[in-house]
This record gives C-alpha cells, structure tokens and sequence, in this order.
C-alpha cells in the first residue's frame, strides 16, 4: 500500500493512522473480555492522542495539497483514510460502553 503514496508525509499519515486502527482494534478485543478501568483509561487516552494527531496530519495534508496539486488523488487517499478512522474509533467507544 505504501507504494500508492510518493510524498513521504502522505506515507508517515497512513502508517500512523493504521498503527491507530490496530491498537483500537486490539484495545476493543482486550475490553470486551475483562471490562476494567484500565482498559477504558487506554482507549480513552488512544482516543484523544488520535484527535491532536489527526489535527496535525490534516494540516500537514491540506499544505501538501496546496504544494503538490497534480497528486491530489494521492492527497485525497491519504485524506479519506485519515478521517475514515474516526467513526471506526467511535463505534469501537459505543461497543465498549454497551
């Protein structure tokens, strides 16, 4: 997937936003066995670093697409999958708190 992208932020944005994608993942799977509070402290503090990282790679997209504007179908991929985390990241919330 990595060779989809040739602007070196667009391919730190997609690894960070999987490695975020894989501990959500791994986080819902441990929280539905055991509920503690040292589960739901994770994911809330995962949560939140997501928010302040997703900010800050959408700037760092929004100046590479004023930058680069023949590669904005690289621009836009990386920018789907960057906000397409965010509502898998609230229905993992919803699926640990029900």
């Amino acid at each position: 997937m990595m060779v989809l992208f040739k602007h070196k932020w667009n391919r730190r944005i997609v690894r960070v936003v999987s490695l975020y994608f894989l501990l959500s993942t791994l986080l819902l799977c441990i929280a539905l066995i055991p509920e503690t509070e040292f589960t739901i402290l994770v994911g809330i503090i995962l949560y939140l670093s997501y928010i302040i990282v997703t900010c800050i790679a959408l700037i760092i997209i929004l100046v590479n697409i004023l930058r680069y504007s023949k590669d904005i179908q690289e621009h836009t991929m990386a920018l789907i999958l960057l906000i397409m985390n965010y509502p898998i990241s609230k229905l993992y919330i919803y699926l640990t708190n029900a």
